[in-house]
């Protein structure tokens, strides 16, 4: 391999943190510190897709941390409505904001803007991608179809294309989301599994459904050309917490740590499964146990009656505390005084929070699925998504051996991108070589 070229093509467009977007992030960082250390002999370099051809990262995206430049207006709303105000008044006050921002600042008027900015500045600089360069694409561009013209016309030049894909979840479990949006997906997917050399997932769980996925497709691949690399995981130290940032409400909940909230920190969205957590406290509280549960994350989609379960349910802001307008300091101090971090997802493509949860210091309940048990390792619990009481005990004995006052069995290492990336390359070289080798193959028995 000569070079390897990150395309952060959506990423770089839109202003989101997703989990996508923050792989992308870190890829185009690393790329270019990776290429800056002496001796490296793979240039690495983050590139977007511009009128049909692969162009350098320019210098002012880069310094905006690859990603365009807007006001999160969404989070500033959010941060301007108090919580004492309840979930659904909240809820509406959001889509009120929402309905303004595009009333008074319309997304015509933001893409003439930005039109007029990129033609005044230099061109951009093709990057020419041909033989011994690689293409991975790690972004979330299913909505980009003309993507897949630029990747023909690079292949046809000499050069390897690959897609690092996070997960299938709108394939395998297509009632989570809405009809467009999986029928796009899948759309993407079915192509691209015959428009690239290989694939790359971020765990071997990943790994082999991607395989699979190949397979069911009869896509024109070898399984030597998928393969994966575990997500690098930059988590700051813990660091002091300025406690006049934490809300009084939220220091009043996690003030004693005996009886403080198990936590889960997600999206409030029906694949996280927030449900099972209320069927399994639901059955402890109807026990007479003494136990709060808090759920953390901004609010998704289709959880409208999830969102007025919560609302209207009876150990609401008594022992059951919905927080979706959380700040850095008030987050960690809720990481730091949870009793347990739980996680209750039907599916994830990585599942972050859990190696946050460990990195404070949590014992980790999580349901039980292949990734979980990758990513979280021998040292946690692991419940049935079938029956709400298997949690429910998990809890039980938990609370009779005060689990919360020994430390955590933490048996897997999450790594610093910085240690991550060099990996990264090396699978992708691998996989390079893989492909190299099944053309020569076939071009030995057409011979």
């Amino acid at each position: 391999m000569r070079r390897l070229l990150i395309d952060i093509t959506h990423t770089a467009s839109q202003d989101y943190h997703t989990g996508i977007q923050r792989v992308a992030r870190s890829l185009a960082r690393e790329s270019l510190a990776y290429s800056a250390k002496s001796g490296t002999r793979i240039e690495c370099f983050p590139v977007v897709n511009l009128d049909g051809q692969f162009v350098h990262v320019d210098r002012w995206c880069a310094a905006r941390g690859y990603r365009k430049s807007t006001t999160d207006w969404s989070s500033y709303w959010q941060r301007m409505i108090p919580d004492m105000l309840g979930t659904s008044t909240r809820l509406k006050l959001q889509k009120v904001g929402t309905r303004v921002r595009k009333l008074l600042y319309p997304r015509t008027i933001d893409r003439a803007a930005r039109n007029m900015i990129r033609k005044m500045r230099p061109a951009a600089t093709p990057a020419n991608p041909g033989p011994g360069d690689v293409i991975l694409m790690p972004d979330a561009w299913w909505d980009l179809p003309q993507m897949f013209d630029t990747i023909h016309n690079v292949r046809q030049n000499g050069a390897i294309v690959g897609a690092m894909v996070h997960d299938l979840i709108p394939i395998r479990f297509p009632e989570f989301f809405g009809e467009d949006l999986r029928l796009k997906f899948t759309d993407w997917a079915e192509r691209l599994v015959n428009s690239v050399d290989f694939f790359l997932g971020d765990a071997k769980a990943m790994e082999e459904d991607l395989w699979q996925y190949v397979y069911e497709q009869n896509a024109p691949l070898d399984r030597s050309h998928v393969g994966h690399v575990r997500l690098g995981c930059d988590i700051k130290p813990i660091g002091r917490i300025t406690f006049s940032k934490v809300p009084e409400n939220i220091r009043n909940i996690f003030a004693d740590r005996d009886k403080a909230p198990y936590l889960m920190v997600s999206t409030i969205e029906i694949r996280k499964n927030h449900h099972y957590l209320l069927d399994a406290f639901d059955l402890l509280w109807k026990e007479g146990k003494d136990v709060s549960l808090a759920l953390v994350g901004r609010i998704g989609w289709k959880c409208d009656d999830l969102v007025e379960r919560i609302a209207n349910h009876p150990e609401s802001g008594k022992r059951l505390h919905l927080l979706n307008n959380i700040n850095d300091d008030a987050l960690n101090y809720i990481y730091q005084r949870s009793k347990g971090f739980l996680f209750s997802s039907k599916a994830e493509g990585f599942g972050l929070p859990i190696v946050e949860a460990q990195h404070h210091g949590l014992h980790v309940f999580a349901s039980d699925i292949p990734l979980f048990r990758e990513v979280a390792g021998s040292g946690s619990q692991f419940f049935s998504l079938d029956d709400p009481s298997h949690l429910k005990r998990q809890i039980v004995d938990f609370e009779a051996s005060r689990g919360w006052e020994t430390e955590p069995n933490i048996t897997v290492k999450n790594e610093p991108w910085k240690d991550v990336f060099p990996k990264l390359v090396d699978e992708v070289n691998r996989l390079m070589v893989n492909v190299q080798e099944s053309r020569q193959a076939s071009a030995n028995r057409a011979a």
